[in-house]
């Protein structure tokens, strides 16, 4: 019995290529999710702690380490470090 039910239905899917757009969709998914998490991280710096530039450092080492992340494979942990120091910006500041 097929897995992929191609051969019940006459219909041809490229599984490799559907699985590679899958992955290509979750890498997208999480570090959409981090980078969204760590934008908001900066909006409280920014809107309530008074930090402007604090948040805009913090925005411009967000997206290199999403671009690093992208480019590494590492997805959302190249990001992590930035959402911890973000996160301890808020607490101190």
């Amino acid at each position: 019995m097929a897995d992929d039910h191609s051969a019940a239905s006459g219909d041809t899917m490229d599984m490799p290529a559907h699985e590679d757009m899958y992955a290509d969709f979750l890498t997208l998914t999480e570090i959409s999710v981090a980078g969204l998490l760590c934008i908001l991280l900066e909006l409280v710096l920014w809107g309530l702690k008074g930090d402007g530039g604090v948040a805009f450092i913090g925005f411009v080492l967000t997206v290199a380490a999403a671009v690093f992340g992208v480019l590494t494979g590492l997805t959302w942990r190249a990001i992590l470090p930035v959402f911890v120091l973000l996160g301890l910006a808020c607490i101190v500041l």
